[in-house]
């Protein structure tokens, strides 16, 4: 199968790591597989895996919307798609989404299956009720042009069709495919962080953007001063939270997640909207007791006190870590039950499975 991925930005993050189990796994049984991207913007950091990938740019494929450079973009794409003779396009992102589908509907010779993912959506949490309700129209109708729409978790799904987001039918439920974190010596690490190792330690992992709220693990660590606070990534938000930090907050800038989850002792995540929650599903299989915020699929990976705590305020995220920080035995057990967890529901063995199964299904469809 000749299968083209086409995503607006190839920055660090989920979506990336999604891109490379998916691509590398669909190679290795037997597909041609070719990554198309836009070029990230000034404030990200561009993921390796790109150029592991052979990835190829599309100039104006960003994550900015410009009608004339998008219309430029359509017709590039377009044509490519025609070089290329796909039998399946899967994009991935709203913008490309849009485009992408267009383009592949419009090439009447040779018809290509289309894939969507949902890695997130944007029906909360992004932008005002004008803006979000314009978004919701056009998925609307770009999904009467799709063959398969694929949701990275079951709560992304029931959203989606509450604003009449495709047909039932459509969907196919993903769970993404995240390789075990393998820690090293939490000592070595702590030592290299100037952290006791008597200390309580909670990890946070992600993009220093609004929309996974950092600033709230900031005014968690004003509350809770006898804990380290450990933030590792990127973002256009770093600078600020340096300079608002309380001591306790370390920001590690961009690392990787086996250095945050061997030095952590819990895991915390505190999006205002999250799909796919990598960075708990990797500390999970680090073995790490969770903590997050009931949205998105956040609750397909916590399950409520048996391998972390789902929260829901300021309140709520205290509390839960004050109990497993004054309880060992208790963050030894829930941990236990979160690698459980991460091994069961989201390995890659499954995570390709249900992939190659979508695609036979769209291929069906448009034959």
């Amino acid at each position: 199968m000749r299968i083209v991925h086409v995503i607006a930005r190839f920055n660090q993050g989920g979506t990336a790591g999604w891109l490379n189990v998916l691509i590398e796994g669909q190679r290795l049984e037997g597909n041609e597989v070719i990554l198309l991207s836009g070029m990230v913007q000034t404030n990200e950091i561009e993921d390796d895996g790109f150029l592991k990938l052979g990835g190829s740019h599309i100039p104006g494929l960003g994550r900015s919307i410009s009608i004339i450079a998008d219309l430029k973009v359509f017709w590039t794409l377009r044509k490519l798609l025609i070089e290329i003779k796909p039998d399946l396009i899967n994009t991935h992102t709203a913008k490309a989404g849009l485009i992408g589908r267009l383009a592949a509907r419009s090439i009447f010779k040779n018809k290509i299956a289309i894939v969507h993912t949902f890695h997130g959506h944007i029906l909360y949490g992004y932008f005002g009720r004008i803006k979000t309700g314009i978004f919701v129209q056009f998925e609307r109708i770009l999904c009467g042009l799709t063959d398969v729409i694929l949701v990275s978790g079951l709560k992304v799904k029931n959203e989606l069709l509450s604003k009449k987001v495709g047909r039932v039918g459509q969907y196919v439920v993903i769970r993404p495919g995240v390789p075990p974190v393998v820690t090293h010596s939490q000592s070595a690490i702590r030592q290299k962080l100037s952290i006791s190792e008597k200390q309580i330690v909670i990890g946070w992992l992600g993009r220093l953007t609004d929309i996974k709220r950092p600033d709230r693990v900031l005014e968690t660590a004003r509350l809770l001063p006898n804990f380290i606070f450990l933030l590792g990534g990127d973002g256009e938000l770093l600078e600020s939270l340096r300079q608002k930090a309380p001591r306790n907050v370390i920001l590690m800038g961009w690392t990787t997640p086996v250095d945050v989850w061997s030095a952590s002792d819990i895991a915390l995540l505190t999006s205002a909207n999250e799909a796919q929650p990598i960075s708990l599903v990797e500390a999970a299989s680090a073995g790490l007791p969770l903590i997050g915020e009931d949205v998105g699929s956040v609750s397909e990976v916590i399950q409520n006190t048996v391998n972390g705590y789902l929260t829901h305020n300021l309140d709520s995220r205290i509390k839960a870590i004050e109990k497993l920080a004054s309880e060992s035995e208790l963050r030894k057990l829930m941990g236990e039950a979160a690698k459980k967890t991460a091994v069961e529901l989201f390995g890659v063995d499954q995570f390709l499975n249900t992939h190659r199964l979508a695609y036979e299904r769209a291929l069906q469809l448009r034959n």
